[in-house]
């Protein structure tokens, strides 16, 4: 995603200051020295002293360097040791530089992330191209990894180039409050314009003789059918028709919201109107809709039960399964499931209530935040260097779909194709975790996207043509000019609404929805000071002047 700045915990932040603050070590002073965030000089002071340093060509260093890295990866994969697989050995030996990395699944990377910045030991390189990010508060404020706008430019020619090839720059989401950006990108253009569609169980809707729903009430009634009916075939009432939890990110309550007229992102409770008015997610009517229509469902035991305690792995778990009949999901296939997942479900393009239409969150493809230099690295010039040397386009292909002849190769016209069919088990490459920056231009030039892409695309397009699309993405919030005071105090805000929205909609959910508990629910953001929150973005919009 492509968010300026991305939640921790504040406590932890806290925490990471105090701790900072207090102690003596190279860290702690370095951040203090440059606090002038002039990291260029920094950089061409690096390269003045270092004789080491090759400038242009390979390798990068005339002599053996290594770089501690920080590396996230999905929950889903597992790997070999970086350092034995083929396509990290060929970038060491092209660039003389070794990688110690530290490798950390994405449940953990928040509880490490901030360890690490309390212990003020820090790698050189943060590579965070599956995880939420970094607070924008350890660059801006803290000053704790260092600002690259300069650097990529001078060290970072493959990137450069593919910023420039496209009309609009896909990194403007990563400028941070103060005007800088912190990280390099990471981007996989896939002409999408949607993160999490639904999907049915067409295999159930076909052994009980039903046909694709085409209203809420035809949805709900083929829920019921396979609670009741035994749509598996096993004689047991063990289906669940629903799947999804309260506040789980993917698969979450705000996924479910497009099909009530509210276009939810995966951050924000605001949203932007066809009017470009903004607006407040939880007071919408077409929210306390959607919470009576899933209060029915809970119920009627159509709804997973666990709904409220479950997490982001048990309802992922469940879905590998087969035996649910309705969910979100990134895509089908290439999801770390059984492909009967695939074999067996059906895109389904929501219909709102009589009254109201259906819109979906619209994507837009910005780059997300993919790699950080910590202010300990005193290997600048070398490690951008580095990360560019992770986008020539063949090491860039090895690293995220294994070696040419295995992973991928080169068709009679001389573009990519995957040859990736099967993404599970122990991997010899990177995958998806590694850096990636392929701009619509570059990527449709010299590659042809594999079937699963394909398959996301065609998604895309479908849902465009049924008009149930979000005319102005929620992404424009995310590029707003706001100073860096309002965005402290927008991030607190949020904080504080996402809370009150997760606890209501617990209760709504198990114990229903009264105009009593509702009128109470929505008077609440009213106490809150909702509306100068609301004003500032409004104000801000309104600057953008969104054709």
């Amino acid at each position: 995603m492509r968010k300026k700045k991305f939640m921790v915990c504040v406590l932890a932040s806290a925490m990471v200051f105090t701790l900072l603050s207090g102690c003596g070590n190279s860290s702690s002073q370095k951040s203090e020295e440059n606090t002038g965030n002039d990291n260029t000089a920094v950089a061409d002071t690096q390269n003045q002293e270092n004789d080491n340093f090759n400038e242009t060509g390979y390798p990068i260093v005339k002599e053996p360097l290594t770089l501690k890295v920080m590396f996230c990866i999905r929950d889903v994969d597992s790997m070999i040791d970086p350092n034995e697989m083929p396509a990290v050995q060929a970038l060491e030996e092209k660039t003389g530089i070794h990688i110690e990395w530290e490798v950390i699944k994405g449940s953990d990377w928040d509880t490490k992330l901030n360890l690490m910045f309390a212990s003020g030991e820090y790698p050189d390189i943060i590579l965070a191209a599956n995880s939420q990010g970094i607070d924008e508060e350890f660059g801006v404020t803290q000053h704790l990894v260092i600002p690259v706008d300069d650097l990529t430019e001078k060290y970072m020619p493959n990137y450069t180039e593919r910023i420039e090839a496209e009309e609009e720059d896909p990194t403007m989401g990563l400028v941070a409050s103060d005007g800088q950006k912190y990280s390099v990108g990471y981007l996989v253009a896939q002409n999408i314009n949607t993160n999490q569609p639904f999907f049915i169980n067409q295999s159930w809707l076909d052994a009980l003789n039903l046909d694709m729903p085409k209203s809420l009430d035809e949805l709900t009634d083929a829920l019921r059918a396979f609670k009741t009916q035994d749509p598996n075939g096993n004689g047991e009432a063990d289906e669940v028709p629903l799947e999804m939890g309260v506040d789980t990110g993917f698969y979450g309550i705000r996924y479910m919201l497009p099909m009530f007229g509210i276009p939810c992102d995966p951050d924000k409770w605001i949203y932007i109107d066809d009017n470009k008015q903004v607006q407040l997610t939880p007071t919408q009517e077409g929210f306390r809709d959607c919470m009576e229509w899933l209060h029915m469902l809970f119920e009627e035991d159509l709804l997973d039960p666990e709904i409220v305690s479950q997490d982001i792995n048990t309802i992922e778990t469940k879905i590998k399964d087969g035996n649910v009949g309705f969910f979100n999901a990134w895509r089908l296939t290439a999801m770390g499931w059984d492909d009967t997942v695939a074999q067996t479900c059906s895109l389904y393009t929501p219909v709102a209530p009589e009254g109201s239409q259906a819109s979906l969150y619209r994507l837009m493809e910005m780059a997300s935040n993919g790699a950080y230099v910590t202010v300990s690295n005193e290997h600048v010039p070398e490690t951008m260097r580095w990360l560019d040397s992770l986008l020539e386009t063949e090491t860039m292909f090895s690293l995220y779909y294994g070696q040419e002849g295995t992973g991928w190769e080169y068709d009679e016209n001389g573009k990519i194709n995957s040859l990736v069919t099967d993404t599970t088990g122990t991997k010899n490459y990177l995958d998806c975790n590694t850096l990636f920056f392929a701009p619509s231009n570059y990527y449709s030039d010299v590659f042809n996207m594999s079937p699963q892409r394909i398959e996301k695309t065609e998604y895309s397009e479908a849902y465009e043509e049924a008009g149930v699309m979000q005319k102005y993405s929620n992404d424009y919030l995310d590029l707003a000019p706001l100073t860096s005071e309002q965005l402290q105090n927008s991030s607190l805000k949020e904080t504080d609404i996402n809370n009150a929205v997760v606890e209501n909609v617990a209760a709504f959910i198990t114990d229903g929805v009264t105009d009593e508990s509702w009128n109470a629910f929505v008077t609440m953001f009213d106490n809150m000071g909702v509306s100068d929150y609301i004003k500032m973005y409004q104000d801000a919009i309104d600057q953008m002047d969104l054709k």
